[in-house]
């Protein structure tokens, strides 16, 4: 699968050259890699459905929120014939735009590409609870 380092948008507003800039803003950054909507209009979409649903805008109940407002359906993830759970780096097989939830982290993937501001260690390359993918 082709990484492609991205901030999503975050380097247009905020530093990110050095590793002290790097926040925990994956949400922000898969929605905004995912949709192409603006870095700060994600933040602040998910900052005003937060402040509504007294959610952080980092927990699934916020995103989730947010996401199905946007027209993205939850989708259980792919698995093999085998019934195991297929990693991150397999859902190349598969085209279209998918956020993935793996373990503690949101990532998207677009048409077989990775998108995120660092590449995933091999060990934590798996599903964790759900996929989201644009109808």
């Amino acid at each position: 699968m082709k990484y492609n380092k991205s901030f999503g948008g975050r380097e247009k507003y905020f530093p990110t050259k050095y590793k002290k800039d790097r926040t925990n803003d994956c949400v922000i950054r898969a929605i905004s890699h995912a949709t192409g909507i603006d870095y700060k209009t994600v933040f602040q979409d998910l900052l005003d459905l937060s402040w509504k649903t007294g959610h952080l805008p980092d927990e699934e109940r916020c995103y989730g929120e947010y996401l199905k407002f946007l027209g993205w359906k939850k989708h259980k993830p792919f698995r093999k014939a085998n019934n195991r759970l297929l990693k991150v780096g397999q859902i190349q097989e598969h085209s279209g735009t998918f956020l993935v939830h793996t373990s503690m982290h949101l990532t998207c993937i677009k048409d077989g590409e990775l998108y995120d501001s660092f590449l995933l260690p091999e060990r934590k390359k798996h599903h964790r609870n759900n996929q989201l993918q644009k109808l």
